[in-house]
């Protein structure tokens, strides 16, 4: 019909049981996770000295992309 809103699946404040709120949680709480907040600061650390990007994800075995958002707060803005 035009003019009529689409419907999502579902909304992002209130998600399905199935995903037992995962989406909510920061850091290593959320199932997903696949660095911890201390190898994301320690992260940080060594491309302040001068890392590169790919060697970091590389170490902590993730994908760049992983790693790059950690490194920019994107994900982990927790964690100092």
């Amino acid at each position: 019909m035009p003019g009529r809103k689409r419907d999502t699946r579902f909304s992002s404040r209130r998600q399905p049981a199935r995903y037992a709120g995962a989406a909510n949680r920061k850091g290593s709480d959320n199932f997903a996770s696949k660095l911890t907040e201390k190898d994301v600061s320690k992260a940080r650390q060594m491309h302040k000295r001068g890392m590169p990007l790919h060697e970091l994800a590389d170490k902590f075995g993730v994908h760049a992309s992983t790693m790059s958002r950690a490194l920019r707060k994107l994900t982990f803005r927790h964690v100092k």
